[in-house]
């Protein structure tokens, strides 16, 4: 248990004397946020709050850093979080498996000082007394408008002892504002922010907040440089330069899902028109069948297999109406589009193989012509039999061969170009043969002709026909050489092909 010291207690502000920010977190994919976890721990000591509300939590990874903290401190605090958990334009957008998985590791360690509201922000505020909250993240859509209306929305909720927390404010690109809102916050309160692990605005709203965070802010004031490397450093013992855990961190692992997208002619894929199905394992041959909405008639699907790199097999495909009989899609290599990975030869002839080396594998493959030929009525329905044949779930695996993907992918293009190489050698050497074989044939048919001059020419009466002959060798000739030619470049022809 983390309690307070002597030092804790005087109106300067010492690391040391907060050995909290040394805690080791579980944590889960996406690992933007694990970089800040120390300071986490080091805010829930200082401020010992009441109450912490965090808008958009997704994984949990900060929130779970701060339930930690509270329960390491032993608080009576009480913890909320509030999200959507369906995620959005700037956290992309997700299914159930990820509340799935939050509650499985959430409930258990802090659901009796802790809970996970289901709600919008402005749906769930009316929840909160005015003024209670003393520890607020905002963490959900990064406009500016909209981390704005969230600020707005809640600051009646916050205590006078309150801190605002502001993710995101180093990153400046895809429409994110929350860089610019919290520069306006920092000329109304006191604040400081953190750079690393991309940027923690840190805004002291209320005019009571506790002495020991004060503290702190005189320090990080006082020696900005010092306080933001020595955190950044301690976000180095969790997650490297690319935001993935370092070996000896916990990383909870993450369940497979397949995900069926689907679109018409002209349109993009979209998260809004997919169709996530969570598989209790991934090991060999599994069946998975997405139901389609009812008015939904894709020209295209696309089958992403995992979130993890690895060797999957597409074994077989079918499309049905809810009450027809299904019909294969025959002939999946000729239906495949966009690949994403590196199809590989495979047994057999109407299955797809392939390798990915990312955490993205998947491919399209056509099938409006399929189910404009299905009978029956209702939606569509798609099933398929996959091979998972190796998936590279272990975050330690996932971090090597990340580092190692480009290399994979080059070495992969660099085999292509070998083989291409070996085709054409292979090729040049068999034209190199026809090309014996029909200069053998022609010094034949000349040698012949040429004997036939020969004696044609020792007689005056066929002097005619000896002229007739040599027309006829010129013109053979002329063929021979204009056939070569062609044989040559169709041969050119067919290898460009």
């Amino acid at each position: 248990m983390y309690g307070w010291s002597s030092r804790c207690m005087t109106s300067e502000f010492y690391l040391d004397a907060h050995p909290i920010i040394l805690m080791k977190p579980r944590v889960a994919a996406p690992y933007s946020w694990v970089g800040h976890i120390p300071f986490a721990y080091l805010a829930v000591d200082l401020l010992r709050p009441s109450s912490v509300v965090e808008l958009g939590t997704h994984s949990g990874n900060s929130y779970l850093a701060f339930c930690q903290a509270v329960q390491e401190l032993g608080l009576s605090s009480r913890c909320t979080a509030v999200d959507s958990w369906k995620g959005d334009d700037h956290a992309s957008h997700y299914g159930e498996e990820v509340l799935d998985s939050l509650r499985a590791r959430h409930d258990p360690l802090y659901g009796h000082f802790s809970r996970l509201l289901r709600r919008q922000f402005d749906d769930a505020v009316d929840e909160f007394e005015d003024g209670s909250i003393d520890l607020l993240h905002i963490d959900g859509l990064h406009t500016y408008e909209a981390v704005r209306h969230d600020f707005e929305t809640w600051r009646s909720k916050l205590s006078r002892r309150a801190v605002v927390l502001l993710h995101d404010t180093q990153v400046r690109d895809r429409a994110f504002g929350v860089g610019p809102f919290f520069d306006e916050l920092s000329a109304q309160f006191r604040s400081f922010d953190f750079l690393h692990s991309s940027g923690l605005g840190v805004v002291v709203v209320g005019d009571r907040a506790p002495e020991a965070f004060m503290a702190f802010m005189r320090r990080a004031h006082a020696e900005p440089s010092i306080v933001r490397s020595f955190f950044e450093a301690l976000a180095g013992s969790l997650v490297d330069g690319e935001e993935r855990p370092v070996v000896g961190v916990h990383v909870e692992r993450q369940p497979v899902v397949c995900r069926l997208y689907y679109r018409s002619h002209g349109e993009a894929y979209d998260d809004s028109r997919s169709i996530p199905v969570r598989l209790d394992g991934a090991d060999g041959d599994i069946d998975v069948h997405f139901h389609l909405p009812s008015d939904v008639r894709p020209d295209y699907l696309r089958l992403d297999f995992s979130d993890f790199p690895g060797v999957y097999r597409l074994r077989r495909a079918s499309v049905k109406r809810q009450t027809g009989a299904p019909l294969a899609l025959e002939g999946l290599a000729s239906r495949v589009g966009i690949v994403h990975g590196e199809l590989l030869p495979s047994p057999q002839v109407d299955e797809l193989r392939m390798v990915a080396f990312d955490g993205d594998p998947y491919l399209e493959f056509e099938t409006g012509s399929a189910i404009v030929c299905l009978d029956g009525e209702g939606a569509v329905e798609v099933a398929v039999r996959i091979d998972y044949e190796v998936v590279l779930s272990d975050p330690a695996i996932r971090s090597f061969l990340d580092c190692r993907a480009t290399s994979l992918s080059d070495m992969a293009a660099l085999s292509r170009q070998r083989t291409d190489a070996r085709e054409i050698t292979q090729g040049q050497a068999h034209l190199q043969i026809e090309l014996s074989e029909m200069s053998r044939l022609q010094a034949q048919q000349l040698g012949d002709l040429g004997d036939q001059v020969r004696r044609l020419e020792t007689s005056v009466l066929q002097a005619q026909q000896l002229g007739d002959l040599r027309d006829q060798v010129q013109r053979l000739e002329a063929s021979v050489r204009r056939l070569a030619n062609r044989n040559i470049w169709a041969w050119f022809r067919r290898g460009a092909g």
